[in-house]
Order: C-alpha cells, then sequence, then structure tokens
C-alpha cells in the first residue's frame, strides 16, 4: 500500500450520503497506481466503482490515423464510474487514476440486488449519473461549438471554482494535461497560457497551480 493512502478501516469515515457507504461497503477495497486504467472504452460493464480517494480522469478517445483524447470529467471521492454496467452495455469512456488512488469495486449484480431493497440508494447513484451527464455534456459542447481559447478559459475559471462538491479540488496541471482535458495539441495550451501570463491575467504560484487573477478577456 502506498504510505500516502488512507489505511483501510477510515477509508469510510465520512463518506456521505450514507446511502453511498451502504453501496461500498458490499464491495472490496482495492488501491491503484498513478495511470491504471480501471475502464477501458468498448469494454463491457461487470462492476462499479466508488472513489474513495485520489483523482481519476474519465475521457474519451478519437479512432482515426492520429489518436486524441478529450476529458470527460474528472471524478474524486464520492464519485461513483461504471455506471453503465448496470445497464450491461459498453463503456462509452476510459478512466485512469492520476495519481494513487484507492476505490471499492462492487459487482454490478450485487448492486442490482442492494437497489432492489435499497430505493434511497437509486436516488443516490441517480444524482450521481446526472451529475456526470451533465459535466460531460458541457464539455462535448465546449469542444464542438467554441476555439481552444474559450475551452482554456472554462478550464481554468472551473479550477478556480470547482462545480461541485463531489470534485477534486484543483491539482497543477501540465500543459499537455490541459491540451487532453480541452481537446486540443499541447502547442496551442502554450501559446495563450504565455500570452495570458505576460498580460497579467493568470499567474503561476509556487506549488505549479495556475490562478486567475484578473477577468479573463471574452475572447483572445
Amino acid at each position: 500500500m502506498n504510505p500516502s493512502l488512507t489505511p483501510p478501516f477510515s477509508l469510510l469515515d465520512g463518506l456521505e450520503p450514507e446511502g453511498l457507504r451502504r453501496l461500498a461497503l458490499q464491495g472490496q477495497v482495492r488501491y491503484y497506481r498513478k495511470n491504471s486504467v480501471l475502464i477501458h472504452e468498448g469494454d463491457e460493464g461487470m462492476q462499479l466503482y466508488v472513489v474513495l480517494q485520489g483523482c481519476l480522469r474519465e475521457f474519451a478517445m478519437s479512432q482515426d490515423s492520429k489518436p486524441r483524447e478529450i476529458t470527460l470529467a474528472m471524478a474524486g471521492r464520492g464519485d461513483v464510474l461504471g455506471l453503465l454496467a448496470l445497464q450491461g452495455g459498453q463503456h462509452c469512456a476510459s478512466v485512469i487514476t492520476l495519481g494513487p488512488a484507492v476505490c471499492a469495486v462492487v459487482s454490478a449484480d450485487s448492486v442490482r440486488v442492494l437497489l432492489q431493497h435499497d430505493p434511497g440508494l437509486a436516488m443516490v447513484l441517480l444524482q450521481r449519473a446526472l451529475q456526470r451527464l451533465r459535466l460531460a455534456t458541457e464539455t462535448t459542447c465546449l469542444a464542438l461549438f467554441s476555439d481552444a481559447y474559450s475551452r482554456l478559459s472554462a478550464l481554468l475559471q472551473r479550477q478556480q471554482a470547482p462545480l461541485g462538491a463531489s470534485l477534486p479540488s484543483a491539482s497543477p496541471m501540465t500543459h499537455a494535461q490541459m491540451a487532453q482535458q480541452i481537446g486540443c495539441s499541447r502547442e496551442m495550451v502554450s501559446r495563450i497560457m504565455k500570452e495570458l501570463v505576460q498580460g497579467g491575467y493568470v499567474v503561476r504560484e509556487p506549488d505549479k497551480l495556475y490562478r486567475v487573477c484578473r477577468r479573463l478577456p471574452a475572447r483572445w
């Protein structure tokens, strides 16, 4: 076990709502290293993952000759991944850990049985699914209908004020990671970030996290 991770006996402490804790208790606690792929796009769903610790990235990849990635959502403690397993279909996105992580892994069959006797848990999972649908929809709309600067601006502002309590707090990202998040090239991100820093709109803190210090221009 990675020494930076919380011991197993305290992983469920404070996990809310209560239905989520009941779900996690049905599973097996597993520890993952950085860059571990938990879910592969196209694979048949067999289990759900309740995130107990760490940060994970949900992403989709193009199938052309030059594969490109786009980040659909970030996941942290209290998020539930792999909900499509309840439908019995294929996963439409992949999930990878961004650092050491811990999840309670619950079989889809166990969840179905639990849901028959726990309508409160059904509401919890529905809320989690709708949150992830909203984030994925917003990301897709930005990717399709806005330019690289607008997508990068939205990313920087999300890092200042996370959209939901279940999302992990902002962490430093390289220009390559930003490019993955918004679906453009690293070179494009580097150029825009250089101009934003020079213009005094963004500063890079000692912890390497970018902070917006002035209202970002509507267009660049």
